[in-house]
C-alpha cells in the first residue's frame, strides 16, 4: 500500500497557458505542476541546446584552474584521485581525458572499494608521492579528507578539490576547494554530480564551453543519471546533450557497453537501468580500474572485452543480490517481529558488502520501510541503509553514533561499520529513536492528476516525450485512473504475467501487469479499482498504441493512509508500544463474524490488506481489527495464515462445534492492553 499523493494545479492557470502559447491543455498541465509558466522558463526547460553559466561563477574555480595551468605549463606529474561509482568513474575519465589531450603528464587513482574504501587514504597519497604526482585533483570526493589532505600537503604535494557532497564546517586546506554546496559559494547552480563538476572544470580550463560539451557530455550525462542528482536547470542541459552524442558516440567502449547491454537507442532509463548498473558491477565486485578503462580506451577489441567483462560481473551481482534479498525475505519472514520494527535492521555472514545497499533498497521498496542491511565480519561490519521520503536515516543513525565505528550518508541512504557485538544494541537504538519520532512517514506516490479514461489518447505519450529524460527532480509523469470496473484477468506468457481488462462507462482499457500471476493477483474480477499508471508507447505489428506501466492498484477510493496509519498500530501493538487510538479498537462478535464469512464465501489463494478492508467497509473493521481476527483465527485453528507485507494466504479449516473466540489467549490480552489504554490514556507513552 501507499499513500497517493495528488499535485495541486490551477486550471484556468493551464488553460491561459495553453491559450497564451497555442500549448495542448496537456503539455500546458504538465508544465504547471512542474512550476513553469513564463515564456523563458518554457523556452529554456524545451530548449535542445546546453547553455552552462560561467564555471568561474564556483568559489575557487580560478584558483583550481591557475593551479592546474601551472603544472600543464612545467609538465608536473598530475594525478586525477577518483570513485570506485558511476559518478566516480565518468568523472575521472572526463578529467583524465581532457588533461590527455592537453598533452599534461597525469595519471589516475581510484580506491579499491573492499580494501580501502571510499575517499582519499594515507597509504594512496604514499603511492602518488612515491609515483612523483606534485599535483592531485580529486573528482567526486575530498570535501571530507582533512586529514589527508593536510599529510599530502606536508609530503610537498598541493591538491584540488573537486566534490558536490555537502561539506563539514571546516574545509580542507587545499590549493582550492571546489563545491557548490560552500557556504560562500554563490554559484547559480547546485546540484552537480562528481562528473557535472569535472565537465564545469574542464569548461574553464579549455575557456570554450561549446567543444568541452562536443567532446564530453556524454560521460557528464551518464554520470549525471547514474548518480541520482535533480535533472533539473544545467543537469538536464547537460544529460540532453549527452544522450544526442551517446546515441552517435565515438568512444569504443561506450558503443561496446550498449551492444552488450543490447541497447539500440540510448535514454536516461536504460542508462540508469542497464548501463550504470554494469559500470558500478566493476567497484562493486572487481575492480573499478576496469570500467575507468572501458570509458578511455580506444581499441575496439579491448572495449569488447571490457564490456564484457562489465555485463559478466552485473550479472554476477545480479545473482548475488538476489540469492542475499531472498535470504533476507525468508529470514523477516520467519521471524516477523523484525518487520514490526518501523526500521528493519538484519544482519548475517557472508553478505557480500558490496550490494547489500542494492539489497537494502529492495527491501526498503518491499515492506515501505527504511532498512539497514548489515554484513557480519569477525570484528568491524559492514552495512547499507536506504530509506523512505520524510525520514532522514542519517539522522536516525547519527543519533546511534557511539555504538558505531564510522558512519555517514544522506536523508536517504547511509553508510557504517560496526562491531559485531553491538548490533543489537544498535538494533534497539536506532528503533528507540524512531519511537521517539512524532510519526513515522508512509511510502507515498506522487499523482500529476486523475485522468478521465475516455479521453486517453495516443498523442498524450508523444506529448511526454518533450519531457524527457526523466529521472530524480524530473520524474515521469504518474496519474490516476479511477473506478475502473474490473471485467477480466488475462494470463500472459503462460501466466508469468497479467492482463487486466477493465472498463468505465464506454471506455475500455487493457492494462499489463508484470511479473503477477493470475493466483497471486489480490482483487477477484468485479472488483472496482483505482489504477497509477504511466503512459507509454507500445509498437505491435508495426502499429503504435498507447500502453500503460502500472506503479500502484488499490480499491476504489480506499483510504490507503488511514489502512496503514492502522497496521502501524498493530506493529507497534506487538512491539509494546502502545497508543491511545488503541481504545476502540477491540473486536466485536459481529466483526469475527463478518471476517470469517466473507473468506468462506470468497475463497481466494491470496488477499491482501485493502482488498479485505474495503470488502469488509461495511462493517466498519479497519486494518488493525482485521488483522487482530485473524491472528486469532488462527490461534483458534480456524484458518491458516501467512502475512508477508500486505499479501495474506489464508485457508479456512474445517471445524465441528463452536469455538468461543473471546476465550483466545490473544484476544484476553488485547482486551486486557484496551482496558489499560482507556484507563491511562493520559499517561502513555508512544505513538499519538
Amino acid at each position: 500500500m501507499k499513500k497517493w499523493i495528488p499535485s495541486e494545479f490551477d486550471k484556468k492557470q493551464v488553460k491561459e497557458l495553453s491559450r497564451r502559447f497555442g500549448l495542448p491543455p496537456f503539455t500546458a498541465m504538465l508544465l504547471v505542476i512542474r512550476g513553469i509558466s513564463g515564456q523563458e522558463e518554457i523556452e529554456t526547460y524545451f530548449d535542445s541546446g546546453c547553455k552552462l553559466a560561467d564555471p568561474f561563477l564556483l568559489k575557487d574555480m580560478d584558483k583550481a584552474v591557475e593551479r592546474i595551468r601551472k603544472a600543464l605549463n612545467s609538465y608536473e606529474k598530475i594525478c586525477i584521485f577518483g570513485d570506485y561509482d558511476c559518478d566516480g568513474v565518468t568523472a575521472t575519465s572526463l578529467l583524465y581525458s581532457y588533461l590527455e589531450t592537453c598533452n599534461a603528464n597525469v595519471t589516475w587513482y581510484i580506491p579499491e572499494r573492499s580494501k580501502e574504501g571510499y575517499g582519499m587514504n594515507m597509504k594512496a597519497i604514499d603511492t602518488l608521492k612515491e609515483k612523483g604526482v606534485s599535483l592531485i585533483v580529486t573528482v567526486d570526493n575530498g570535501i571530507t579528507a582533512i586529514d589527508e589532505i593536510k599529510y599530502a600537503e606536508s609530503l610537498g604535494m598541493d591538491v584540488v578539490v573537486t566534490d558536490h557532497h555537502k561539506p563539514e564546517a571546516l574545509l580542507p586546506h587545499a590549493v582550492a576547494v571546489v563545491d557548490p554546496h560552500r557556504l560562500d559559494d554563490d554559484s547559480p547552480y547546485k546540484d552537480y554530480c562528481g562528473a557535472g563538476l569535472a565537465l564545469k572544470l574542464a569548461a574553464a580550463l579549455e575557456g570554450d564551453e561549446f567543444s568541452i560539451i562536443e567532446n564530453y557530455a556524454e560521460l557528464a550525462a551518464f554520470g549525471t543519471i547514474a548518480d541520482l542528482v535533480p535533472l533539473t536547470g544545467e543537469n538536464r542541459s547537460i544529460v540532453k546533450a549527452g544522450l544526442l552524442r551517446m546515441n552517435n558516440t565515438e568512444r569504443p567502449g561506450l558503443s561496446r557497453l550498449m551492444e552488450s547491454a543490447q541497447i539500440q537507442s540510448v535514454n536516461a532509463g536504460n542508462v540508469a537501468f542497464r548501463l550504470a548498473p554494469r559500470v558500478n558491477a566493476a567497484g562493486r565486485l572487481g575492480t573499478a580500474s576496469d570500467a575507468l578503462t572501458l570509458f578511455l580506451t580506444e581499441d575496439d577489441e579491448e572495449a569488447g572485452r571490457l564490456a564484457e567483462k562489465l555485463s559478466a560481473l552485473n550479472a554476477e551481482r545480479q545473482n548475488i543480490e538476489t540469492r542475499i534479498y531472498e535470504q533476507i525475505c525468508r529470514m523477516l519472514e520467519s521471524n516477523p517481529a523484525l518487520t514490526y520494527d518501523p526500521i528493519i535492521v538484519v544482519s548475517s555472514e557472508g553478505w557480500h558488502p558490496g550490494v547489500i545497499g542494492i539489497v537494502s533498497s529492495r527491501i526498503t521498496d518491499k515492506y515501505g520501510k527504511p532498512s539497514i542491511i548489515i554484513s557480519e565480519d569477525d570484528e568491524v561490519c559492514k552495512a547499507s541503509g536506504r530509506s523512505i521520503a520524510g525520514f532522514s536515516l542519517v539522522d536516525a543513525v547519527f543519533d546511534c553514533s557511539e555504538l558505531l565505528e564510522k558512519c555517514g550518508g544522506h536523508p536517504m541512504a547511509v553508510g557504517l561499520s560496526i562491531r559485531r557485538e553491538r548490533i543489537g544494541e544498535f538494533r534497539r537504538r536506532i528503533n528507540a529513536y524512531a519511537d521517539r519520532q512524532p510519526e513515522m512517514p508512509l511510502p507515498s506516490l506522487k499523482l500529476h492528476c486523475n485522468l478521465n479514461p475516455d479521453t486517453l489518447v495516443l498523442d498524450m505519450a508523444y506529448q511526454l516525450q518533450d519531457f524527457e529524460p526523466f529521472g530524480y527532480g524530473n520524474a515521469k509523469p504518474v496519474f490516476g485512473i479511477t473506478k475502473m470496473t474490473l471485467d477480466k484477468i488475462i494470463p500472459l506468457a503462460g501466466g508469468k504475467h497479467i492482463k487486466l481488462a477493465v472498463s468505465r462507462d464506454k471506455a475500455r482499457l487493457n492494462i499489463p501487469k508484470f511479473y503477477t500471476t493470475p493466483e497471486e493477483f489480490p482483487y477477484p474480477e468485479g472488483s472496482v479499482l483505482d489504477f497509477a499508471v504511466s503512459l507509454d508507447i507500445n509498437c505491435y505489428q508495426q502499429k503504435e498504441n498507447l500502453s500503460f506501466s502500472v506503479k500502484d492498484i488499490r480499491p476504489a477510493g480506499f483510504d490507503c493512509e488511514a489502512a496503514m496509519r492502522e497496521v502501524q498500530l498493530y506493529e507497534n501493538y506487538h512491539r509494546g508500544v502502545f497508543a491511545p487510538a488503541l481504545a476502540d479498537k477491540l473486536p466485536s462478535r459481529d466483526d469475527f463474524a463478518a471476517v470469517y464469512v466473507f473468506l468462506k464465501r470468497n475463497p481466494r489463494p491470496v488477499y491482501s490488506v485493502d482488498m479485505l478492508a474495503s470488502s469488509l467497509k461495511g462493517q466498519s473493521i479497519g486494518a488493525f481489527k482485521l488483522l487482530m481476527i485473524l491472528d486469532i483465527l488462527k490461534e483458534e485453528g480456524l484458518i491458516t495464515y501467512t502475512k508477508e507485507c500486505e499479501k495474506l494466504l489464508i485457508g479456512l479449516v474445517p471445524v465441528n462445534g463452536k469455538v468461543n473466540l473471546e476465550q483466545s489467549a490473544i484476544y484476553k490480552k488485547l482486551k486486557e492492553d484496551i482496558d489499560h489504554v482507556r484507563n491511562n490514556a493520559e499517561i502513555l507513552p508512544g505513538l499519538p
